[in-house]
Formats: C-alpha cells, sequence, structure tokens
C-alpha cells in the first residue's frame, strides 16, 4: 500500500507539471499565436518555443522542451517549505520563496506578483498582506501550488491534516474567497483520490459544500487567521466571513448542479462535453477565466469525464480549449489524474524531471514519518528581500547564487535584454531546479556557460544615473509594495540618448548647483518647475529628484557618523 502511494505521489507530481508545460503556449493565446509558438496549431508534445519577457526593455528568449510556467514553479516552492517533520513553513514560504520566485517568475499573473511584491516589505507578514487589490483576488493562483500538503499529509483521510496548510498558503497571495475555497476543493478532491482510490464525482461535489462550511471554524482555530487576518479581512472587505462563505457556496453549489445537468446529458464526445460545461459555467468569460472556485471545478470534470479513457488524452483536451485557462486546469487536472491513474507515467521531455520526482519522494517520505531532508532558508530574524528584481540574483565570489534559495551550479544560456545591464540567463541550480533569471550583466563577468551567446553591443544610451551613482530598475516586472501600489513606468522610458538635443551634462550641472547651495529649498523647486518646459521633463525629473534624494542622504549620513 505505501508503494501505492509513492506511486500515486510520484505520478501525481509528474502529470501536473507536464500539464502546465503543455499548457504554457496556448495559454491566453489564439490560434494563429500557438502554431507560431510552436509550429502546429495543437499543443500535444513539449517542443522548444520562444517568448518574448521582461516587456518593451526585455528580450526573446528560447523555452527548452518541456519548460513549465509559474504553476509548477510555485508547486516547487512550496514543496521546499515543507520541512522534514511535515510543518509548512509559511513564515520562509511568504518571505523568501515568494518574493525570490519574482526573479524567475514564467507566465505569472498580476495578482500574484503583486502578492509576492507586496511581501518584501519588511512589515508585512503572510497574515497581513492586504496589498491594493487583495480581497479581490479569486484567481487560481493558490489552488494550482497546493497539492504539496496533501502529497506530505500523513492522514488524507482528515483534512485537519492538510486543510490547515493549504489555508495558509493561500491567504499569503489572496485574499478573495474565490481563491482561497478554490484551493481548498482542489485539495480536498485530490485527497479523496488517496483514501478512496477513485476520482470525486458529481455528488462528492456536492458534499464539498459542507467542508466550504467548516472553514469559518477551521480559520477561528488558527491563532494567526483569527488574531490578525480574519478581523482586518473583514474590515477590508466590508463583508463578514460567514457571510462570504455562505455567498461562495451557492456560488459553488450552482456551478455543479450546471455542470451535473450537462454531464446528465452528454454524448459519446468527451471533449464536447467538457468543452460545453466550461463554457457554460462562465470559463470563457475574462472577468471569470481564472477563478479559482471554476478551475477547480473544471479540473474535476475533466477528471471525471477522462478518468477511464487516459490521463493524457484528458490533458490534451484541457490544453487545447483556447480561451479558458488551459495551463492551470490541466495542471490541476494532471494533479487529480495523475494520483488516480498512476499507473503510466509522462513519456515525453520535461524539464526538471529528476528535480520533481525527487521532491515528490521527500514529500512521500514525510507522509510516513521518514528521516528526510529539509531545505534550508535565511535566518528570517536578519533576513530582508530585495526589492529589485534584477538584484535577486547575486555574485558572490564568482559564485551565482539565487537569493535565499540556491547557488547557480551552470549558466547554461544567457540573453540580452534590451535594458542597458541586464540579461536573463538560463541557471541550473544546486538544488536541481532550472530556473530562467532576470540578472545583472556585472554579476556575469568570468561565468563560464555552455552556449556563448553573443554579448549585446554597446548601445547609444546611458542610464540617467550614470551607472552605479543610482541603481534605477524600472521595468514591467519592478517589484511593487505597499507603498508603491500599480504599475511602473518602463525602462525604456528613462533612457536618454547621448545627443545634443538632451545631453546628461544638464543634469550634472544642475544637480551640482542645487548640491553646492546647500539643497537651498527655492533652487530646487526652481529646478524641479523648470523640466515642465524641457522635452522629457518627467523622466529627467525622477532622475534628478533620485540623484538629490541619494546626495542628500549621503551628506546626512556623514553628519551623523562625524
Amino acid at each position: 500500500m505505501q508503494n501505492v502511494r509513492l506511486q500515486r505521489t510520484i505520478s501525481s507530481a509528474l502529470w501536473s507539471a507536464y500539464a502546465d508545460a503543455l499548457g504554457f503556449p496556448t495559454e491566453l493565446a489564439s490560434l494563429s499565436t500557438v502554431e507560431r509558438r510552436i509550429g502546429t496549431p495543437r499543443s500535444n508534445r513539449t517542443v522548444p518555443w520562444k517568448r518574448m519577457i521582461g516587456g518593451r526593455s526585455g528580450t526573446t528568449v528560447k523555452l527548452p522542451a518541456g519548460a513549465y510556467s509559474d504553476d509548477t514553479q510555485l508547486r516547487l516552492a512550496t514543496c521546499r517549505a515543507i520541512r522534514a517533520d511535515g510543518f509548512f513553513d509559511v513564515e520562509s514560504f511568504s518571505k523568501v520563496e515568494l518574493p525570490t520566485w519574482l526573479s524567475y517568475a514564467l507566465g505569472a499573473g498580476r495578482g500574484s506578483k503583486d502578492a509576492a511584491g507586496s511581501l518584501t516589505n519588511r512589515n508585512v507578514a503572510w497574515f497581513s498582506n492586504f496589498f491594493p487589490n487583495y480581497v479581490n483576488g479569486g484567481g487560481n493562483g493558490a489552488a494550482m501550488r497546493i497539492q504539496p500538503h496533501v502529497w506530505a499529509a500523513r492522514d488524507t483521510r482528515k483534512s485537519e491534516c492538510f486543510l490547515p496548510d493549504v489555508l495558509r498558503n493561500a491567504v499569503c497571495t489572496h485574499g478573495h474567497l474565490r481563491g482561497i475555497v478554490g484551493a481548498v476543493i482542489h485539495a480536498i478532491s485530490l485527497a479523496h483520490i488517496y483514501s478512496t482510490e477513485e476520482a470525486s464525482g458529481p455528488l462528492h461535489w456536492r458534499k464539498f459544500c459542507d467542508d466550504i462550511a467548516r472553514l469559518p471554524k477551521m480559520i477561528n482555530d488558527d491563532y494567526e487567521l483569527r488574531t490578525f487576518w480574519l478581523p482586518t479581512w473583514e474590515s477590508t472587505s466590508k463583508n463578514s466571513l460567514e457571510n462570504a462563505i455562505d455567498e461562495i457556496i451557492n456560488e459553488w453549489r450552482a456551478n455543479v448542479e450546471l455542470a451535473s445537468r450537462i454531464l446528465s446529458e452528454s454524448t459519446s464526445d468527451l471533449a464536447a462535453t467538457y468543452y460545453r460545461i466550461v463554457e457554460s459555467c462562465g470559463g470563457l468569460n475574462e472577468s471569470e477565466r481564472g477563478s479559482g472556485l471554476k478551475c477547480a471545478l473544471f479540473a474535476n470534470v475533466a477528471t471525471f469525464i477522462y478518468g477511464h479513457v487516459g490521463v493524457r488524452e484528458s490533458i490534451e483536451t484541457v490544453v487545447n480549449f483556447l480561451g479558458s485557462d488551459t495551463d492551470t486546469i490541466g495542471t490541476m487536472a494532471g494533479a487529480l489524474l495523475g494520483a488516480w491513474r498512476y499507473e503510466t507515467l509522462p513519456c515525453d521531455i520535461l524539464q526538471d524531471e529528476l528535480y520533481i520526482t525527487n521532491e515528490a519522494k521527500r514529500l512521500f517520505d514525510i507522509s510516513r514519518g521518514m528521516k528526510v531532508d529539509t531545505h534550508h532558508y535565511p535566518d528570517l530574524l536578519f533576513w530582508q528581500p530585495v526589492k529589485i528584481i534584477a538584484d535577486i540574483v547575486s555574485s558572490d565570489a564568482g559564485a551565482l547564487s539565487l537569493e535565499g534559495i540556491s547557488y547557480v551550479r551552470k549558466v547554461k544560456e544567457i540573453f540580452p535584454a534590451k535594458q542597458k545591464d541586464i540579461s536573463w540567463i538560463w541557471a541550473e541550480l544546486e538544488i536541481g531546479q532550472s530556473v530562467l533569471c532576470k540578472v545583472r550583466d556585472r554579476n556575469l563577468s568570468g561565468i563560464q556557460y555552455e552556449r556563448n551567446e553573443s554579448r549585446k553591443s554597446d548601445q547609444n544610451v546611458s542610464s540617467i544615473a550614470h551607472g552605479e551613482s543610482l541603481s534605477l530598475d524600472l521595468d514591467d516586472d519592478k517589484i511593487t509594495t505597499n507603498n508603491t501600489p500599480g504599475k511602473v513606468k518602463n525602462a525604456d522610458d528613462i533612457i536618454i540618448e547621448k545627443d545634443d538635443n538632451n545631453p546628461l551634462d544638464y543634469l550634472d550641472k544642475i544637480t551640482d548647483e542645487v548640491i553646492k547651495s546647500g539643497f537651498n529649498k527655492e533652487l530646487l523647486g526652481e529646478k524641479i518647475l523648470a523640466f515642465a518646459e524641457v522635452d522629457n521633463g518627467i523622466e529627467l525629473a525622477i532622475a534628478f529628484s533620485a540623484i538629490i534624494i541619494k546626495a542628500k542622504r549621503a551628506r546626512l549620513k556623514k553628519n551623523i557618523n562625524s
């Protein structure tokens, strides 16, 4: 029996990652986009493809066959955060894993990235991550990553063995009950397969309402959730937890009844039945497509329909239903189907297959109470997440390190970006995972890598801040925190060409004037207002202000020390 559970866990882990890789090229893509990416209009095997990253200041990168997206990345982050004794280290997950993940996130949604960025704030904890729009975050970013809690559970028949950790994991990033309850339902669905050896069906889906109704008690039994999270959540959402739970139960029940009715009318065309349910339940609507609640249902539907046909057939149906959330529904269905139909494993190329398998084995060992290794995180008393994404990968005596996670064993490929001094690298970490990281070029000096990509040619541009005198890394991937909500201006917009119409000497001159004046307020105001009358005035004002503030802080520090 233990050997069967091990096989279920490995199969669940591999099929979920494989479905993510297969659905990554079809995510939010049209038929023509899919064909341009992978050479065919249908994704039925993993192939190399290219993708633009980093916005206007980024670059086009090559993704190897089997490359997976944020779904599997965050699932592996959850795996690492489960200690040898089965304890979920939510503090390290929220303050190390999530902020560091911003450096290598692939295909991530805005909500999860905003949540991770907010956690770089020293004063924000996992239970107080109320960044702007937090309580409206009902997406599937939590549901897609919580399988490890079930894989590591001592007894999958008892929800108290895994649901408290699922809740803690989910509230780190998602504040709407659609996102939280979606994670809970997916966990219950996976545990149902482990404990009964069968997939859940419409009858079980209706009974899930009882599990949802027990969540308020579970939240109140958790000290941090009850004391810190719940009062702030109710105040911010302007709703009571009990009322919000009732609303979610009604929404879940309505969708289950609709799906059940369609299933009762289904024909032998399984794909048509799945498509009809997804479309009827709003899975193609932009506002509902990524709902954690709906994706949990769709994953269950795909598993129920295709369970006796084959895992691969189900996954291919899901990831090729363009307009739906292909990779996430696929990865959730893959986790369920893999646990149920564990006899076969993916026979296609899957990135980091060995690492994923090893993590699955470790979690199985944890579920049996066996002795295993624990991932070592930095001491959180002294750890502070890096706020600039390009600085998350650092260089220490010529060795690259993904801060807080692992040293880099090998740099496989380098992709120079349009932004000066920035590249993306495919790196193999010492822990065994492959990541595509944003990094500063100066940290790559002397680093050996497999493919000698040509370095970027000298660009006729220069940073406003003159290299090291000021670090401005303002691209679309800039970390946002509670203090800096919203989208940040692209780095291309704060690059000044060296021409006579906008010389950098002008900045040197006026900053010198203000600094030499002792930061005279009248002169400072005069110089700032003058930017309104010149081209690129906003960009110049940003650089000017940053240089002046840095100089002022240096002056204050010098006065204190003296």
